[in-house]
């Protein structure tokens, strides 16, 4: 292991800036796009997009994809390459029955979602029934590009996975732009979508026999073998099956209490924290197959997560406090002040929600690397056993910002949940990282949030004041860091190798 140390710090540094490219690219994009889609689709149309997208994201894609990352990861560093070609044939055989099986079912209850749960209006729900049609094919397509996914990453190939994803993600999002603003519906959106997310999956596939000689699909793989994947993967389809639930049960809610539109005001705020939490989830990718092939090497392992969680909170206070300050100021140049005085407060609760859940991403990937994803399904089910009782209970006094207050509460488990594996993991929870961390980072943003409300109450609303008070908040944040000498000069050593690249 030790001859591979030299590579390996070349290697996190090259992945986490693929990583990022995976986020940046496909925000800056869907950034411009969402206005003209809101505008062009109208609010009612565009919350029955944001409902069946909601599916494609999160019904039957169960991301057992990751038991290959794992066990690639694990597999090479101990030179048992052999044992590859068994766990990837199991993965995909279970990934096209659970395929499959979420196919049948989502064309079988489309009507009846439609019309008994959603309670969608009569005049829309012939699109509606045709779109979780489409729905099913792109679901599909993605739970096979997990899989191949799941192979770049476990061989740490992240430059090739992040020009597929982001060549996958321009085409789209791109098509859509074009599609709407051309005047087509929501119908062709989602056809598009199937079309590029097919092609993805042929590309992804190609990439993934190319990188690494002993892929291949058999379906003579071993009986202990389906069973590892089936064991691992557990717990990962267990959080899943319950963020899938919560986030279906959130938009049904909504959808059948406060409208379509609702939805809408509800949903692109929360795009934005969404947008937030995979930033630093791409940067954190790396952490999983590392962990992997760490685990038995437990100083390095920490050192590898006190530099990730570190520079996680760093990035995540600042945007953090940006969205909070300007949440309003933000939405009415990014949406219409019509829309940023219904959006605003649910801005700044998705903000702390994803903000938070970003931090915990760090614990989250090491944990699963480390082979424990039962736990990560433990604590997701403390979350949405805290978040549907709550959600319940506060939408009728405070709609759907109760809703967002509830999404806070439950998710706030999530993030607690690193002290319990800081004291598991490490032996103790490491309360001198949390005190420097939160001293010196609650000084900066506040300093740098004095910084932001001086500049946008003193200018008009324009992009160009937006920017300037950004700068100058980013300004005072980095001054008061440097004056902490918060980060270390291989930390700097780390930011400027993917700055410069």
């Amino acid at each position: 292991m030790e001859n591979r140390s030299p590579q390996t710090s070349k290697t996190i540094v090259r992945n986490v800036f693929y990583g990022f490219l995976t986020w940046i690219l496909p925000f800056g994009l869907s950034f411009v796009t969402t206005p003209v889609i809101v505008r062009n689709l109208g609010d009612a149309d565009y919350g029955i997009y944001a409902l069946v997208l909601g599916f494609i994201g999160y019904s039957f894609t169960f991301n057992i994809g990751r038991a290959i990352t794992k066990y690639v990861a694990e597999y090479r560093v101990n030179d048992e390459n052999e044992k590859i070609r068994d766990v990837i044939s199991a993965t995909v055989f279970v990934h096209f029955a659970v395929g499959l099986l979420g196919i049948l079912v989502l064309v079988l209850s489309a009507e009846f979602l439609v019309r008994d749960v959603f309670n969608i209006d009569s005049g829309a729900q012939g699109k509606t029934i045709a779109a979780m049609y489409i729905a099913s094919g792109i679901i599909f397509f993605l739970m096979l590009n997990q899989v191949f996914n799941a192979v770049l990453q476990g061989v740490q190939r992240f430059d090739v996975y992040s020009k597929i994803f982001n060549i996958n993600s321009f085409a789209m999002i791109l098509g859509n732009l074009i599609l709407a603003y051309t005047g087509f519906g929501l119908l062709a959106l989602l056809s598009w979508n199937l079309l590029v997310t097919a092609v993805s999956s042929v590309v992804c596939a190609v990439s993934a026999k190319k990188l690494l000689p002993e892929f291949g699909i058999s379906f003579r793989f071993k009986r202990e073998t389906l069973l590892l994947v089936l064991r691992y993967s557990f717990g990962i389809v267990g959080y899943q099956i319950l963020a899938n639930a919560l986030l279906i049960f959130e938009r049904v809610w909504i959808t059948r209490g406060l409208g379509t539109e609702t939805l809408t005001y509800y949903v692109v705020p929360m795009s934005l924290g969404i947008f937030m939490h995979s930033f630093i989830s791409s940067l954190m990718l790396v952490i999983f197959p590392l962990a992997s092939e760490l685990k038995n090497e437990k100083e390095k392992l920490f050192r590898l997560y006190a530099k990730a969680t570190k520079i996680s909170s760093l990035l995540v206070v600042f945007f953090g406090t940006t969205l909070i300050v300007q949440s309003e100021f933000f939405l009415t140049l990014w949406m219409g002040a019509g829309f940023a005085e219904k959006s605003s407060s649910l801005l700044i609760f998705h903000t702390i929600t994803f903000g938070l859940t970003a931090i915990a991403a760090v614990s989250w990937q090491m944990t699963e690397g480390l082979g424990y994803p039962n736990f990560n399904f433990a604590v997701f089910s403390i979350c949405v056993i805290v978040s549907i009782p709550l959600m319940l209970i506060l939408t009728k006094d405070f709609g759907s910002v109760g809703i967002a207050i509830a999404r806070l509460a439950g998710f706030g488990t999530i993030f607690f949940s690193i002290f319990y594996v800081e004291k598991w993991i490490f032996k103790k929870v490491q309360v001198g990282l949390w005190l420097s961390l939160t001293s010196t980072l609650s000084i900066a943003a506040i300093f740098a949030a004095l910084l932001e409300m001086l500049v946008i109450r003193n200018l008009s609303v324009s992009w160009f004041a937006f920017f300037l008070s950004v700068a100058c908040g980013g300004i005072g944040y980095g001054l008061i860091l440097w004056m902490f000498k918060f980060v270390t000069a291989d930390e700097k050593v780390l930011i400027r190798g993917i700055l410069g690249r």
